[in-house]
């Protein structure tokens, strides 16, 4: 029976090696990177486990050189998530939307706080409606699709959110989810011609929250948003 669900963007509040920590001295990553928390004022140390990687160009569906091949295993697979490879940007932290910004995201992520996470960050929203040629073939950005996870408390499971990208190079749709691999297909193995209409229902199995029933995650589309090459930064 596995212990705990994964995630697709947010981070295991469990897991020790991507928790953001008060105290510096428990920080376990190679470099801490300290954020002051607009609500509380508290300086937070957030774990890093490599350089930031960004690509400033059009987006290409291509994981072994896309960011120098940091989304793959034999790199920083692990410590990019969703949001990173959406930004296409990774900064082998498992980054949170808005947390560069002291935004911190807690259980369950609603649609508007993580769009808010986002716009603190830099990405821009476009809205519902499948977004138009001049976004598609921007040259300053490229757009990506927000999921959203609801909770679901009789299985314990606490919500999530999941990004998806749209490459500009292949006119085509890829997803990261959580630590695993890049990949073009939705979580059914179909290509995504539009994230809106994919099939984001993925089936974890048993878990310690879970008293042995399966836990069915369904991500649900929330809106479309553009990601400039200039101007997002991310953590």
């Amino acid at each position: 029976m596995a212990l705990h669900p994964r995630f697709s963007g947010m981070p295991h509040p469990e897991d020790e090696r991507l928790r953001a920590v008060l105290d510096q001295a428990h920080v376990i990553a190679p470099q801490s990177v300290p954020v002051v928390d607009r609500a509380t004022g508290q300086t937070v140390y957030i774990q890093k486990y490599g350089p930031t990687q960004a690509n400033t160009g059009p987006t290409v569906y291509a994981p072994a050189t896309d960011n120098s091949g940091y989304f793959m295993s034999y790199r920083f697979q692990p410590n990019n998530n969703c949001y990173n490879y959406s930004c296409d940007i990774a900064s082998n932290s498992f980054a949170q939307p808005g947390r560069a910004n002291g935004i911190f995201l807690n259980f369950p992520p609603s649609g508007t706080a993580v769009v808010t996470g986002a716009q603190a960050d830099g990405l821009q929203w476009i809205g519902t409606s499948y977004p138009s040629s001049s976004y598609l073939n921007s040259s300053s950005g490229h757009p990506v699709c927000l999921l959203i996870s609801d909770a679901d408390t009789s299985l314990g499971w606490p919500g999530d959110y999941h990004w998806v990208r749209f490459d500009q190079k292949n006119q085509s749709w890829s997803q990261k989810d959580g630590g695993d691999q890049v990949t073009d297909f939705d979580f059914a193995g179909n290509p995504i011609s539009d994230p809106a209409t994919a099939n984001w229902t993925v089936n974890q199995g048993p878990t310690a929250q879970s008293s042995g029933k399966d836990v069915v995650a369904n991500y649900a589309f929330y809106g479309y948003l553009f990601v400039p090459h200039s101007g997002v930064g991310i953590l």
